[in-house]
């Protein structure tokens, strides 16, 4: 199984930034001492010269399908109707907020607010 890497803290990269440009050390010393790549100390360099911010960014992929007021919706929906199904959130997403989520999605997204998932019995 492989590690999952996570972005390095602003904070590092700020003092990454302040160690170069004080000017003291080379790149490659500055790299050893943090324990990060010249490559990375290039790109922050760039985009602190470019007047970006060096906060880590959202990783790959396309953004999240259900943004803040559709997981509202479904924190609603839940606690109103608590035996609704995901068909049925499924519905009413498409509905209220134009939204089309699969139903694995709307799964993860319950998982994720620690809503119940109930199944009906379709036999009731």
């Amino acid at each position: 199984m492989m590690a999952v890497m996570s972005a390095y803290p602003k904070e590092l990269r700020t003092r990454v930034v302040g160690a170069v440009e004080q000017g003291d050390l080379t790149i490659a010393e500055i790299s050893q001492l943090f324990g990060v790549g010249p490559t990375f100390i290039k790109k922050m360099l760039r985009l602190h010269r470019a007047g970006n911010d060096l906060a880590p960014r959202h990783g790959g992929g396309p953004p999240a399908r259900l943004q803040e007021q559709e997981r509202e919706l479904l924190r609603q929906e839940g606690r109103t109707h608590p035996d609704v199904t995901l068909e049925e959130l499924q519905n009413r997403l498409a509905e209220h907020r134009q939204v089309i989520a699969s139903r694995s999605t709307i799964c993860r997204a319950l998982q994720h607010l620690a809503l119940p998932r109930k199944k009906k019995s379709g036999r009731q």
